[in-house]
């Protein structure tokens, strides 16, 4: 009676052979046998990856040749394979050059049998450059998202300063005005100053007109209600404010469920809702928007929908910076943040957090 066949049949491999050399040693492709947990046989590409003439590669030993925190998964997919328990592995690691410098190698190898003893036979590519053109886009990526970080920072002092240059300053002064031309208005009932009076009136007019316009920006800049009143009141303030500049028809649901937020997430939720309302104004031609918070287990989800063109109708610029801004600060907050179209038409601008614990 005859054992069974292994789990594998193993391939046999004749490092004399003549076409077999022909063939791996033109290829571009790193090409090596390992047996006995050292390289038997390697082409000139694959010495060359690890920057030794294949002479003096040949004869080395695995766990020599690559990084020492990659010298255990060598190792183990060198066993695994030997063993019988897998065929092939596929997988990435990292080679040491001669003169030191790191390479990068992708690996594909089967077992085989060579000289009647089980080996390794595989297929190396030198990834290098892509995996350091892909940590350079990492690092870039991570550059970016920090300068905007620094941006929003920067972008929220100079706003709380100009609002209090705008409130304080411009404000105070602007009152002071209207309290002298009243005043100028009130001793002005003699006959014959009916211009001056009609004048003064005017000005009364126009100089309040001027406060609530300062008031609006100042309040634009950094909502004093944010900080006063929380961000609930901030947003329904906010909101109202939107309808009656724009004409548009407003709704605010959830007034009572706004949990207590720290600071710094009030003013990042605050100024995504401000950039979807901008983007409403500018993009959806639409007659209604509403603001709606709703807590889904342990998130909360803060919905801005409008009933105008949809997302895919409305013009925006690829790269627009707003919608980067949004996800600049949703990130920073540990929220997700999603535009899509509504389900019964215009778009929904969708930002979910973590809800503070409940007392």
């Amino acid at each position: 009676m005859t054992s069974p066949p292994p789990p594998f049949a193993a391939a046999a491999v004749d490092l004399d052979d003549v076409p077999f050399r022909g063939i791996v040693e033109q290829s571009l492709a790193g090409i090596y046998v390992v047996l006995d947990e050292r390289f038997m046989y390697a082409n000139d590409t694959f010495a060359a990856m690890f920057g030794y003439p294949r002479e003096e590669f040949i004869g080395r030993r695995m766990v020599d040749c690559v990084t020492p925190d990659s010298a255990a998964q060598v190792m183990e997919n060198y066993r695994k394979r030997i063993d019988g328990e897998v065929q092939a592995i596929h997988y990435f690691t990292k080679g040491v050059r001669k003169d030191g410098r790191i390479v990068h190698l992708e690996l594909h190898a089967s077992r085989v049998e060579c000289r009647g003893r089980p080996a390794l036979a595989g297929v190396a590519l030198d990834v290098t450059e892509r995996i350091e053109a892909q940590e350079e886009l990492r690092s870039s990526r991570e550059s970016l998202r920090e300068l905007a970080q620094h941006i929003n920072k920067m972008r929220e002092i100079e706003r709380a300063r100009l609002a209090r240059e705008v409130h304080d300053v411009l404000g105070g002064m602007l009152t002071s005005a209207k309290f002298e031309v009243a005043r100028i208005l009130r001793r002005t009932g003699e006959p014959g100053q009916e211009d001056l009076q009609r004048v003064a009136r005017e000005l009364l007019v126009l100089l309040q007109e001027t406060i609530d316009t300062a008031r609006s920006i100042s309040d634009d800049l950094r909502p004093a209600s944010l900080d006063v009143l929380g961000l609930g009141t901030a947003l329904a303030i906010g909101l109202q404010r939107f309808g009656d500049r724009h004409g548009i028809a407003t709704h605010f649901g959830g007034a009572g469920d706004w949990p207590e937020l720290p600071q710094a997430v009030s003013v990042q939720v605050y100024r995504i809702v401000q950039e979807a309302l901008t983007n409403v104004s500018r993009h959806a031609q639409a007659s209604r928007v509403t603001l709606q918070l709703a807590r889904v287990g342990p998130v909360l989800e803060l919905k801005v929908a409008d009933d105008g063109v949809g997302p895919d109708a409305a013009p925006r610029r690829p790269g627009s910076i707003g919608l980067f801004s949004m996800a600049e600060r949703a990130r920073e907050i540990g929220a997700s943040l999603e535009m899509r179209p509504g389900a019964e038409g215009g778009t929904e601008v969708v930002l979910s957090f973590p809800a503070p614990a409940q007392p």
